[in-house]
């Protein structure tokens, strides 16, 4: 079958060629969901003419996918094999491109030669930054490849220290905007489960008082949750072919049986994992030939499921989380289609405005690609709240208008301890570290974080979500003892196997505030270090590392006689501001003169910060959360709690010009991933724009 790549795909091959044909060679490939990145991936392997190939993945559904993919561009003499836990590994010796798991290739390394395969290419590359991952891609020296939709991960981890700066990125927005992919038609089901009188009596009270209340507690206030069977008549109302996101397992079964031609789809633990994994392929295979129409799923459909035939998803779960929106809405999004409805049930704030930003995203991104003369032919109509035109639609009620005020003067503080956030969870019904990851179940209570794990004093999970308290080993050195008489050697053998003393901790680097590294907890540290934090200080100084962040990154490839914590590995230790540059410095004496100073430069994160920001005002320490005692938290001392972007036009230009965008469309594509409180659109979020050419510092 003759491939006729699309004008995308022909750019990120050739864009992903010069990145393996580099010096470094590695390349990063973002396209968005739909686009066709495993297709895409299969034609850069191809035009490599890689001899042998390694294509990996994080889960079975994806690797049955790949196959298929890559035998619509390889010919029928090219050897393909599987390699996961149900495959023969004789087989996949003698291939030309073998399609493997991480955790198979992780436990047989030894195995295999380090120079076996030509080209790694790592599908899902967000998931790459592991720590189970990474010595699978440590271990093999052929140039890797990186193919994802999402390459910024919620752990704050960067997959391009993996694979160098994207060569290529196509966004959501782009891809719809330029009409790669259909047309979306949008609904937000508000008009029947708003509480209006609700809606204006806080609004009055937020408004007009200025009172101040939670996110949480506006959600509560208005939003009145439609039960199962009036959102099941909704989607039976539908012909097209119907994915439904769902809160829990239990949910999906439920909704299921009051919907037409309908099954689940999910990875329960407990049961037979090969078991679970037919049951599903079965369920694709229905769906597309029609004998199912509607899938209750959960969370195993983000990723690595393609059905083109799908028209219609229907959202019946939280889901804050952008990138995991983006997924889910990419289960409906194949080129060649018309449209892809989207029925949305989530009576959420958050929710709605970020349909609202991903909007005018695409309405900005659409004018930007389309020929005024175009626009004039076509008839192009731009409204306040209903977008529609070449590539996209979407359809909002007029109410959004006042959630949006009253989204603007909520507040959004998390818990302070883990003990007050442990106890909201458990509050919630939270039984797990899944639920409340994967599941993101804590998205039900706005004061919740994202990860508690990094509270002082956090206990794990078990115990933080109403587990037993144990008996742990009251010190690192204790425990460190304990595991390595286990015959436990390294972290990922840790985590597999931990329980088997019921005294460990399954996280002892949150466990144990003095924690050394897995390293010296293990016994693996053998190098000898630098008796004296003066040694090893006089050494990091001839460096001139800008940060403790590039110390902890790149002390290894300097001097093997560096420790990774300094900090801890001292106990006179001075702080990382004498220890990288030398001499007695002198800060602030007090913690609130260091904040008010550190919110006055307007930080957006802990990283810009950590990254030589600190720099700017002689006073600042480089890491005040080992200088202060009372430390409260990064988002507490830089003021960043709730903020969503820079509060002034003012604030906003300053940060703007710091990274000499070329143009607006440069602007929009990439201040996010540069500072998340940039506004894509600031000529919209402020009243004083001043025109792009000054704000971004041409005039």
């Amino acid at each position: 079958m003759q491939i006729t790549p699309r004008i995308y795909q022909k750019a990120a091959v050739k864009a992903a060629l010069t990145g393996l044909r580099a010096r470094l060679k590695r390349a990063l490939v973002v396209l968005a969901t739909g686009l066709g990145k495993t297709l895409t991936a299969a034609l850069i392997g191809k035009e490599f003419r890689a001899k042998r190939i390694l294509f990996l993945v994080h889960n079975n559904f994806i690797l049955k996918h790949a196959i298929d993919e890559f035998h619509l561009v390889f010919d029928e003499e090219t050897v393909m094999a599987t390699y996961n836990g149900m495959s023969n590994k004789n087989g996949a010796k003698n291939a030309d491109i073998v399609f493997a798991t991480w955790q198979t290739m992780g436990k047989s390394l030894k195995s295999w030669a380090r120079n076996h395969f030509d080209l790694i290419i790592v599908d899902e590359a967000h998931h790459s930054e592991a720590d189970t991952y990474k010595p699978v891609l440590k271990h093999f020296t052929a140039p890797k490849l990186g193919i994802t939709a999402t390459p910024d991960r919620e752990d704050k981890a960067d997959i391009r220290d993996v694979f160098g700066p994207e060569v290529i990125n196509v966004t959501l927005e782009e891809a719809i905007a330029r009409g790669w992919l259909p047309r979306i038609e949008y609904h937000v089901i508000t008009d029947e489960s708003l509480d209006e009188n609700a809606l204006q009596k806080i609004a009055g009270e937020i408004l007009e008082s200025k009172k101040r209340f939670t996110m949480a507690e506006v959600n509560r206030r208005i939003f009145i949750k439609k039960r199962d069977v009036e959102i099941a008549k909704i989607i039976n109302g539908y012909e097209e072919k119907t994915i439904v996101f769902c809160a829990s397992i239990a949910h999906a079964e439920r909704l299921a049986k009051s919907l037409k031609l309908s099954t689940t789809f999910h990875s329960e633990k407990g049961r037979d994992q090969s078991d679970t994994w037919k049951k599903n392929q079965a369920t694709l295979e229905a769906l597309k030939n029609g004998l199912v129409r509607r899938v209750c799923a959960v969370n195993a459909f983000n990723e690595g499921v393609n059905v083109p035939t799908i028209g219609l998803v229907a959202f019946c779960r939280v889901t804050g989380v952008l990138t995991v929106f983006r997924q889910q809405l990419g289960r409906g999004l194949r080129p060649g289609k018309d449209k892809l409805i989207v029925l949305d049930f989530v009576g959420n704030l958050e929710r709605i405005q970020l349909v609202l930003e991903m909007m005018n995203r695409i309405s900005d991104l659409h004018e930007e690609y389309t020929s005024k003369g175009e626009i004039e032919r076509e008839g192009y109509v731009r409204q306040k709240f209903e977008v529609s035109g070449k590539g996209f639609e979407f359809t909002f009620s007029d109410k959004v208008v006042d959630l949006m005020k009253v989204l603007e003067h909520c507040e959004r503080d998390f818990y302070l301890t883990w003990e007050e956030a442990s106890a909201a969870a458990i509050g919630l019904g939270i039984k797990t570290q899944e639920n409340y990851k994967v599941d993101q179940m804590y998205k039900a209570d706005i004061s919740l974080p994202s990860t508690p794990e990094r509270y002082p004093g956090f206990p794990g999970w078990k115990v933080f979500l109403g587990g037993i308290v144990k008996d742990y080993y009251k010190t690192w050195q204790q425990a460190g003892k304990a595991a390595r008489k286990l015959g436990i050697s390294k972290m990922p053998e840790y985590k597999a196997r931990y329980k088997d003393d019921p005294r460990l901790p399954g996280s002892p680097n949150t466990f144990y505030s003095d924690f050394p590294g897995y390293h010296a907890f293990l016994g693996r540290e053998k190098q000898e270090k630098y008796g004296t934090w003066q040694e090893a200080s006089k050494v990091a100084q001839a460096q001139n590392f800008p940060s403790k962040v590039e110390y902890m990154r790149d002390y290894k490839k300097i001097d093997p006689m560096l420790p990774l914590h300094p900090d801890r590995y001292y106990d006179d230790f001075p702080g990382w501001q004498q220890f990288l540059r030398g001499g007695v410095k002198s800060f602030y004496k007090t913690y609130a003169q260091a904040k008010r100073a550190a919110k006055k430069l307007g930080f957006a994160s802990c990283n810009e910060y950590l990254n030589g920001g600190y720099a700017k005002d002689p006073l600042l320490p480089a890491d005040p959360s080992q200088k202060y005692p009372e430390w409260e938290g990064w988002s507490e001392f830089l003021g960043t709690v709730g903020r969503k972007s820079y509060d002034t036009c003012k604030q906003a230009m300053t940060a703007a010009k710091r990274f000499k965008f070329v143009n607006k469309k440069d602007y929009q594509s990439r201040c996010k991933s540069l500072d998340r409180l940039l506004p894509v659109t600031p000529d919209r979020k402020y009243t004083d724009f001043p025109g792009w050419d000054k704000y971004l510092g041409k005039k």
